[in-house]
């Protein structure tokens, strides 16, 4: 998985080790827009899907790229690295 956000149509996307911050600053290097709001941050799988970060959370325990949450019930970078 690699960290997300899905705002404005598009979905904004960084490999391991980026953070979700990692991408609000690209985003705003970019085109000096502000996204808001945690529902907006998620990750995308190996596949290249988006999905919040409850969904996300599902799928790294069913695939046991994690064994517990940090912050249950979604899945936080930090869950991953």
């Amino acid at each position: 998985m690699s960290v997300a956000i899905s705002a404005f149509g598009i979905v904004a996307s960084l490999p391991a080790p980026a953070r979700h911050g990692d991408v609000l600053r690209k985003l705003w290097d970019f085109n000096q827009t502000v996204v808001v709001g945690e529902d907006r941050q998620g990750f995308l799988t190996n596949t290249g899907r988006y999905v919040n970060r409850r969904d996300a959370a599902a799928i790294a325990l069913a695939a046991r790229q994690v064994d517990k949450l940090i912050s249950a019930p979604d899945l936080y970078s930090e869950d991953l690295w």
